[in-house]
């Protein structure tokens, strides 16, 4: 978008915006109607403010803005895009879930990614609170590894059940893969082979 169209839209959104809002709906669905309408024009006009402003900013010394939305239904958690979604499946298949919908399955290196999951897994409430991540040894034992194959560098696991701890109990295969509890933001190693909700992963698309 050049900028004389750039300032045009931006006129008339700052037009269409107050009159829109001076006009009452009558019922709920009318209000519902009229509060997509406004939203989609404060978006519209958000993302042309955030765009005029990392222009601005690539030539002075303000600070960079990262112009970028995720999905509806998806966390932000800045650059980064995550879905907790309740289906339980096992970890390969997992994994080829959030490939299906062009994601992977999460990979959680800050408290605040931990933070805004804890955040939306209490508000889902549901029975499970354990979702596989993208994390496992199965390659080689005690060498974890994201899905992009990445070494683990800042781990999150739980020090009071000495994990990971590779119990065989559930079987000779011991524990090669990695959920999160959303509650408490540890992680535990268990069976591959379970059967767990999922956390996806993708990176936020930037606003146009």
């Amino acid at each position: 978008m050049n900028s004389v169209k750039a300032t045009t839209l931006f006129v008339l959104l700052g037009l269409l915006v107050p009159e829109i809002s001076s006009q009452k709906p009558k019922t709920p669905e009318e209000e519902v109607a009229f509060l997509k309408v406004r939203l989609a024009l404060m978006k519209d006009r958000y993302r042309l403010l955030c765009n005029q402003y990392s222009s601005l900013a690539d030539n002075c010394s303000a600070p960079a803005k990262d112009c970028k939305e995720c999905p509806e239904g998806w966390l932000q958690v800045e650059d980064q895009c995550f879905h907790l979604n309740t289906d339980k499946q096992d970890f390969s298949t997992s994994a080829e879930k959030c490939k299906d919908i062009g994601a992977h399955l999460a990979i959680l290196t800050t408290r605040k990614q931990h933070e805004a999951v804890e955040k939306e897994g209490r508000r889902i409430a549901g029975t499970y609170i354990h979702y596989w991540i993208g994390l496992s040894d199965i390659e080689t034992e005690g060498d974890w590894r994201w899905v992009d194959n990445s070494t683990l560098t800042t781990a999150f696991w739980d020090p009071y059940r000495r994990e990971p701890d590779n119990n065989q109990a559930q079987g000779p295969e011991g524990e090669d893969c990695a959920v999160v509890d959303s509650y408490t933001q540890k992680w535990y190693d268990v069976p591959c082979e379970f059967t767990y909700p999922r956390i996806c992963q993708k990176a936020a698309n930037p606003l146009l």
